[in-house]
């Protein structure tokens, strides 16, 4: 198994997991779990987030939203799509709908952010699945439409819920590794792709700058399987250090790994905030590994399009503002991963 154990640790079976953790093992995500889950609170962040590696080194990050501010602003659902190097450019775009206009066609396992709008996914997974994203704007325009083939089974732990305190936050990796092919256009300019894709689906009952410090996932693909990692930080550690999970299948079994602890052991600066550049992950199975942050493709806020006092307004209410970096680094030290990180300022 990838990582180096520590014989003086004990083993999973021997150590209890932390109250707040999810009940259960290793288990195969379904449809259900492709459903919203958070839509009825006052508060909630809910994401189905696509990372898509494709040839010539072109990478995209889709990530479709529901977000609940409260009395902020109303319910809103949402497309983002990050792009990094379409002919050497990096592009950034964003929708934002009124949550009354989402549609949720179970009969054809279907999620469309607006009916009168070209953004959504289908596809009872792991058979099928596609992606779809045309819009415009400040004059460019965009279009990913990508079908899914050769999709591994999702997975989560238990019941895919982290309670921690009065809030739920939950982790499922729908689409560990596929492979993908289609076109991505951006101002009529038309390429065709092929390459593979991650996809994992979160949630929180609360805003995420308010539950959540840091944060990062890890995606390694290879030609039998992957090894994939997704672990957060809470704000308030009286019930959790880290939560999260990782999976690794090569020519085995999934394996399901519990996260203990989360180190930052290096850090550089960028524009002035302190961001991770190694971090050390250790696993209740006593196996741990380390990260390397190596080269950012791109550094975005979740604020970006707003600016002045009604952004230092947000920022106030929110608790602070999402910063994320998309790149690739290492994992002990020799193995190839794409990852991103992302930290409230």
């Amino acid at each position: 198994m990838p990582g180096r154990s520590d014989p003086g640790e004990q083993t999973m079976q021997e150590r209890s997991v932390k109250p707040g953790m999810p009940e259960g093992d290793l288990r195969q995500t379904e449809w259900a779990d492709m459903l919203p889950h958070t839509m009825g609170g006052d508060y909630y962040n809910e994401f189905w987030s696509y990372h898509i590696f494709l040839e010539n080194d072109l990478h995209l990050h889709l990530t479709f939203s529901l977000a609940n501010f409260g009395s902020f602003k109303s319910p809103v659902s949402g497309g983002k799509l990050f792009v990094s190097n379409f002919k050497g450019n990096n592009y950034n775009v964003a929708r934002e709908y009124a949550i009354e206009h989402l549609v949720i066609d179970e009969d054809h396992n279907k999620i469309r952010l607006h009916e009168g709008r070209e953004i959504y996914l289908s596809g009872k997974l792991p058979y099928e699945h596609h992606i779809y994203y045309r819009t415009a704007k400040d004059g460019v325009s965009y279009l990913v439409d990508l079908d899914f083939h050769d999709i591994h089974q999702g997975y989560t732990w238990g019941d895919g819920v982290f309670r921690l305190e009065s809030e739920d936050m939950g982790i499922f990796v729908h689409i560990p590794r596929a492979e993908v092919s289609g076109i991505v256009v951006i101002d009529n300019d038309t390429l065709e792709v092929s390459g593979t894709a991650y996809m994992d689906h979160t949630f929180q009952t609360n805003l995420s700058s308010k539950v959540v410090n840091k944060g990062f996932r890890h995606i390694t693909h290879t030609d039998s399987g992957f090894h994939i990692g997704y672990y957060l930080v809470p704000k308030k550690r009286s019930r959790a250090d880290v939560i999260g999970l990782s999976l690794i299948r090569e020519n085995s079994p999934t394996i399901l790994e519990k996260p203990k602890q989360i180190t930052v052991l290096d850090s550089d600066r960028i524009g002035g905030r302190s961001v991770p550049r190694y971090v050390e992950v250790v696993f209740h199975s006593g196996n741990r590994s380390v990260f390397n942050r190596q080269q950012d493709f791109q550094h975005v806020s979740f604020l970006e399009e707003i600016g002045g006092i009604r952004r230092r307004l947000v920022r106030s209410f929110l608790g602070g503002e999402v910063i994320e970096y998309v790149g690739t680094g290492k994992m002990d030290g020799n193995i190839p991963i794409n990852y991103n990180f992302f930290l409230v300022h």
